[in-house]
């Protein structure tokens, strides 16, 4: 029997089960932050990704700084992260832009920050969102696969959750819904075998294409 997704039930219990995820908490409304933040995470854990985004923050957290910062340094700084290399010169490539197309401010549409090498719809969307506070859908793996997973879509890639998300998900949600999902998605649903016996919106999952592993409590 299909079970009732009730979205609002789902969004009420997962605000009170999880704590603000660590990029609200410190980059909420910085939008150079975010920006920066969001490359350094790009195919990195989180525990890597913002202490090293902190340590790097301190040296430089304006498009101004990052600049004068020897790219040597910055390369140095963040070295803990995958394509260290890369992502130094895209950060101080897009902020060289910045300064010089728009007075020193991240732009905050879509297109202006998909036009930014090394960003994509994932990342714009989170700058949109945590950034600027438009209303935005940053979907990442774990959204895509929690989403498909309850039945509330029935898509193939990330890109496609994010459009039916626009279309059937509440806007009140759009900016909640990625830091929300994300630590669903590490802690509890997770890639390979979720935890459903301790999921706390088992109640309106539809489990679909999943195989939960088994909590099992022996006798001591």
């Amino acid at each position: 029997m299909t079970k009732y997704i009730d979205i609002d039930k789902i969004f009420e219990i997962l605000e009170s089960y999880y704590p603000t995820h660590v990029m609200q908490a410190r980059y909420q409304g910085q939008p150079y932050k975010v920006l920066v933040a969001c490359i350094l995470s790009i195919r990195n854990l989180d525990e890597i990704t913002f202490p090293v985004a902190e340590k790097l923050f301190d040296v430089a957290d304006t498009p101004e700084t990052m600049v004068n910062l020897p790219l040597d340094d910055l390369k140095e700084i963040i070295k803990p992260i995958n394509f260290s290399e890369q992502k130094a010169e895209n950060i101080q490539t897009l902020s060289k832009i910045i300064i010089e197309k728009y007075n020193g401010q991240v732009p905050s549409t879509m297109e202006e920050l998909l036009a930014f090498r090394g960003v994509g719809r994932k990342t714009a969307n989170l700058v949109l969102a945590m950034g600027f506070n438009i209303p935005a859908i940053a979907v990442d793996t774990h959204m895509h696969k929690i989403y498909n997973r309850l039945g509330y879509v029935k898509t193939i890639t990330t890109e496609q959750t994010e459009f039916e998300l626009r279309e059937k998900l509440p806007k009140k949600y759009w900016i909640k819904t990625n830091p929300l999902f994300v630590m669903h998605g590490k802690q509890i649903c997770k890639t390979g075998r979720p935890w459903c016996d301790i999921c706390p919106i088992i109640d309106y999952c539809n489990q679909i294409g999943v195989n939960p592993r088994k909590i099992i409590f022996k006798d001591k």
